[in-house]
Parts: structure tokens; C-alpha cells; sequence
């Protein structure tokens, strides 16, 4: 049992410059993302971990659209810096960018993107510290973890017709040296330990399907989709393997009449693996009924004043029996553990929902950003499996 105290600090920045010509668009842009961080560990753990981390990404992309082909180029790299205890660490890793488009026309549409990026650990991860978990195993950082490089390359097939839609997505990535899970034993005066940590593995691989089929009556009044997915993970430790295979399906409805919507969406579940950590997601669905009404209309465009409002009433999980449940493994062959969590009264949840629109004044049109500069992480080591 032990308590933290501590300060984190962060300092980000990014500039960005675009220049448009006739057809061709150019980008060029940088971020800086550094942190500081002092925490102290208080109880059974008492240490205390100074740490300072440093990540500068470059980036220029070309765009550029010739008829019914579009392409993006871009070239990038990203820098990042850790210090801890007196030991530095400095890598690089190139961050290319491709994406292409072609419209074949008849609602016959391709795109691809393939990129490589890379993450550094987390600060937690990082901790030079231990937090026993019980009397059996230990929570430990590592100091030791490097940058993780990681490709990704997706693709997109669609069709659409007057009362059909047909998609294809297809996503295989891979982390090359990705930080996972590791559990080893460990003498510790004379008691036996299991000692929870990370390490830099061998390899991550990824590979998600996702075909779907829309079905649009009634001139867009009714709308069915299913769409089914199959994801596949092949975990690649320095001495373990584990896969994981997980088909499921999303289906939904949608009815819209005179400013009545009505609608349902039905989702299995959908797993997640990493290193050694299987988590089980939870079959989801619910049931819902709103109103839009819009008080313009034509001959009130200009006005200002109240624009609309609506409202809308959603039911989660109206049949469910037992509530919502979440299960998570640990699928380590020394210390192999397993924990669900259970929320009975997670169903026939009802929620409420009321909007009113207010147009008033003069509006003007806003640059959304194209980087997230924002720093959640506490870099506090967890003392749980």
C-alpha cells in the first residue's frame, strides 16, 4: 500500500503554414511536447522518480487532385528525448505518409493510406520504482523502455447506389518492438515474486476486416446496416506468443418521419489484445425515439432568435439480464490471474436528452486543429495486476 504526491508539467507547442495554388496544396508544419515530472512514493513504495521527456515532430505534405485521382505526400520525423537518474536517451524515427484516392465513377470509390509513426513509453511505464501488489507479485518500471516505431496501412472499397450502399475496410498495422507486459520471478530475501513490469518486445500485429451494407427505403426515411468485422491479433513477446481471433457484428435502423426519429443499433462484442492482457468487450445495444423541429424554414432564413430544438430519449440495454460486465486476463504462464467487472444495474438505462438551438449575432467560421496538444497522463505506477 503506498501513496503518491507529486507535480507534472507540460509545455506543447505547434505551428503550422499553408499555402493553396490551383490544384495543389502544401502543409508544412512542427510540435514540441515536453514534460517534467516529480512524484514521491510513500509507504511500502518509497522512492522518488524525477523524469524529464521530450518529443519534436517536423512534418511537410504535398496534396494534390488530377481528375478523378487525389494523392498526399508527406514527409516527417519525429525526435524524442527521455531523462531519468542521470541516464539520456535520444532516437529518431522517420514518419513518411502516402495516401492515394481514385473516384472510378457509378458510385465506384478506392482509397488507401499507409503512414509510419512511432510513440514513446509512458511516464508510468518508466518509473524507476516497485509497487507490490500483494504478498505474491510486484508492479515495477522500467527505466530501460526505447521509442516504438509503427506502420499502419489501411483501405477503403465502397459502392453506392440510389438505395444501396456496400463498403469494405480493410487495416494492418504492426508495432515493431512495441512496450508490453512482462512477467518474470524474482527472489527477493529468499520469498518468491512474480515481478510484474514492461519491456520492449519483439513485435504487434493487427489486422481488422470491416465489410458493411446499408439498404436505404422510403427516399432515405428507413435505413438498415449490418456490419460485420473480424479482428485478429497476433501478440509477439520476447518469450511468449498469444493470438486472438474476434468476429462479431454491428447492425442498426434508423426512421425518420416529419421531424420523428426512431432508432436501434445492436453490437457484439468486440476483444482487445495486448501483450499478454486479454480484454473481453461486452455485448451493447439500445433503443431510442427524437424529435427535430426546425423553426426557420425558407422564409425565415436570416432571422435570428431561436433556430430549433429537439429532443431525444435513449434506452441502453433494454433487455439485458444481468447488466454490463467487463472481463479482463492475464494470460502470463507464471501468474496467470483473471478479474471481471460487474455493473448490475447498468441496464434498462434511460437517457434523457434536450437542445435548443440559438442564433444570434454575427458567426464566423473557425480553424479546427490539426494537432491534439493536450497531456493527460499522470505518470503514477500502478499498483494493481
Amino acid at each position: 500500500m503506498s501513496r503518491v504526491r507529486g507535480n507534472k508539467y507540460s509545455l506543447i507547442g505547434e505551428a503550422i503554414y499553408e499555402k493553396d495554388w490551383e490544384n495543389i496544396a502544401l502543409t508544412v508544419g512542427v510540435r514540441h511536447n515536453q514534460q517534467w515530472m516529480e512524484n514521491t512514493y510513500l509507504g511500502s513504495a518509497s522512492a522518488t522518480v524525477n523524469m524529464t521527456t521530450a518529443e519534436t515532430y517536423a512534418f511537410a505534405e504535398v496534396q494534390q487532385r488530377v481528375k478523378q485521382f487525389s494523392y498526399a505526400v508527406g514527409i516527417g520525423a519525429m525526435h524524442t528525448y527521455i531523462e531519468q537518474a542521470g541516464q539520456k536517451q535520444s532516437n529518431w524515427i522517420a514518419r513518411p505518409q502516402l495516401t492515394l484516392s481514385y473516384d472510378f465513377g457509378k458510385g465506384v470509390f478506392w482509397k488507401y493510406k499507409g503512414y509510419v509513426s512511432g510513440y514513446q513509453p509512458s511516464l508510468s511505464a518508466m518509473s524507476d520504482v516497485a509497487q507490490q501488489i500483494d504478498k505474491y507479485q510486484i508492479r515495477q518500471g522500467n527505466p530501460n523502455l526505447k521509442p516504438v516505431m509503427f506502420v499502419a496501412n489501411e483501405m477503403q472499397l465502397s459502392w453506392q447506389s440510389k438505395y444501396v450502399n456496400l463498403n469494405i475496410w480493410a487495416n494492418y498495422s504492426y508495432d515493431h518492438k512495441p512496450i508490453m507486459d512482462e512477467t518474470y520471478e524474482q527472489l527477493i530475501d529468499g520469498q518468491a515474486y512474480a515481478i510484474r513490469t514492461y519491456a520492449n518486445h519483439r513485435g504487434f500485429h493487427r489486422l481488422q476486416v470491416a465489410p458493411s451494407v446499408q439498404v436505404r427505403l422510403l427516399q432515405n426515411k428507413l435505413i438498415f446496416t449490418v456490419a460485420p468485422f473480424a479482428n485478429y491479433y497476433v501478440s509477439i513477446g520476447n518469450s511468449y506468443t498469444h493470438k486472438h481471433f474476434n468476429p462479431g457484428v454491428r447492425a442498426s435502423i434508423m426512421g425518420m418521419y416529419k421531424g420523428w426519429q426512431f432508432f436501434g443499433e445492436v453490437t457484439t462484442c468486440s476483444n482487445n489484445l495486448w501483450g499478454e492482457t486479454l480484454e473481453y468487450g461486452e455485448f451493447y445495444h439500445h433503443i431510442g425515439l427524437g424529435y427535430n423541429a426546425d423553426l426557420r424554414g425558407p422564409q425565415r432564413a436570416g432571422s435570428h432568435g431561436v433556430s430549433g430544438w429537439g429532443f431525444r430519449a435513449m434506452l441502453m440495454n433494454p433487455f439485458s439480464v444481468k447488466g454490463y460486465s467487463i472481463e479482463t486476463k492475464d494470460l502470463s504462464a507464471l501468474a496467470p490471474s483473471g478479474r471481471v467487472a460487474v455493473m448490475s444495474d447498468y441496464r434498462q438505462v434511460l437517457l434523457l436528452n434536450f437542445h435548443v438551438n440559438l442564433d444570434f449575432g454575427i458567426q464566423h467560421r473557425e480553424s479546427g486543429k490539426r494537432i491534439n496538444n493536450e497531456d493527460k497522463e499522470t505518470g503514477i505506477l500502478s499498483g494493481t495486476k
